[in-house]
């Protein structure tokens, strides 16, 4: 039985420009910190090597410390080899950083797939690589895998990194889609594939194996999680099994709710805090509309807008749909009716709700204030 490891997509050295604060510097590191979780999984489950199929690395101009990084990762497992496959973020150019890699110096247990060529990773085994060489490739890199010589009975593992189906993105449109029959084609046990961010399994021989850390959202209220793939292959016209495997540090969750009321504000932080068992380990995105009471507003600012915020790795909140609407016991609180403060604040609301854009944004910041400086005992 053979079994290894399939991963993909690590990207090391993304910056996460999008991301504010410290956040982004712990998702880098995450990126590198999963080398050992998939080294640890290798060596729980038996596995012979891993192999990395395309885009080891963000791009091409990373620092030495950089591409130091996960080989350092990668040598604690000396039993265990890693074969990394060059891709489009990371194409094996002449004097590219593949060459920077080789003058750097690799750990004796590393291959980069430079050539596509067989290699014999186990008895009987062989590997057959599809390296990029160019960001914008014309032609299918799996063609050659068809009339690949491995001696008979071999079990034949394809490696390769493009996109299968169309993803109607400009950058995807730039490199030949990789035929789906590939496998059938070339007499493959089992093709990995790298370049789709999610794990995906195209037939029962084919798998995209994801990122081992998520690096986008998935459906609304689905928490998504960095896989890899165990694959264990019996014989050359067995069907591998394949089981996924949880690898990340960091899950992205996205939410949308309505809020209307005090309730809608609770239910949401509890909604939010049991995406995992560990807050701290979510990048959320949450969009808000509706329109709560001055009082349930700032239950929402301290419950959502600080404390889940302060809870989690990074929040990205959006509540330019979410309106305020003083009731009664909002402008009690501010001010006693006919007193300067109650006028005040109800010109205010009434601007509120007959205004749109910087005129009723800037309302309902000056009835927060308000609201807030009478609750803290200002107006007594």
């Amino acid at each position: 039985m053979l079994r290894f490891i399939h991963t993909a997509d690590w990207q090391i050295g993304r910056a996460f420009g999008m991301v504010e604060g410290d956040a982004a510097a712990y998702l880098r590191q995450a990126r590198v910190e999963a080398i050992d979780r998939i080294g640890a999984l290798a060596v729980r489950e038996g596995a012979v090597f891993v192999m990395v199929a395309g885009d080891v690395f963000d791009a091409e101009g990373l620092s030495n410390t950089a591409l130091r990084a996960p080989l350092e990762r990668m040598s604690r497992f000396p039993a265990i080899t890693w074969y990394l496959l060059p891709g489009n973020h990371d194409p094996d150019r002449r004097d590219g950083l593949w060459d920077r890699l080789a003058r750097l110096g690799l750990p004796p247990n590393v291959q980069p797939m430079r050539e596509a060529a067989p290699l014999e990773v186990a008895e009987g085994a062989y590997l057959l690589p599809s390296p990029l060489g160019a960001r914008a490739v014309a032609d299918d890199a799996t063609a050659w895998m068809d009339s690949a010589e491995t001696p008979p009975g071999a079990i034949r593992i394809g490696l390769a990194h493009g996109s299968i189906r169309d993803f109607g993105e400009s950058e995807a449109s730039l490199r030949a889609a990789l035929d789906p029959d590939r496998a059938d084609r070339a007499g493959l046990a089992y093709l990995a594939l790298g370049d789709w961010h999610r794990t995906q399994q195209i037939n029962r021989r084919t798998w995209y194996s994801g990122t081992p850390e998520p690096d986008r959202f998935g459906a609304a209220g689905e928490a998504v999680e960095g896989q890899v793939l165990l694959v264990s292959v019996a014989a050359p016209a067995a069907f591998p099994d394949v089981q996924q495997l949880a690898s990340s540090r960091y899950r992205w969750a996205e939410l949308e709710a309505g809020l209307h009321e005090r309730a809608d504000v609770e239910a949401l932080e509890s909604l939010a805090r049991g995406l995992d068992s560990d807050p701290a380990r979510l990048y959320l995105r949450l969009r808000v509309h509706g329109a709560l009471s001055l009082a349930d507003r700032a239950l929402f600012d301290a419950r959502i807008a600080e404390g889940l915020r302060a809870a989690v790795l990074a929040l990205e909140l959006d509540d330019t749909a979410l309106g305020s609407e003083p009731d009664t016991d909002d402008l009690d609180t501010i001010d006693k009716p006919g007193g300067v403060l109650r006028v005040t604040a109800e010109r205010l609301a009434a601007l509120t709700a007959a205004g749109e854009g910087r005129e009723e944004a800037a309302a309902r910041r000056a009835l927060a204030m308000l609201f807030g400086y009478a609750r803290e005992g200002g107006a007594s």
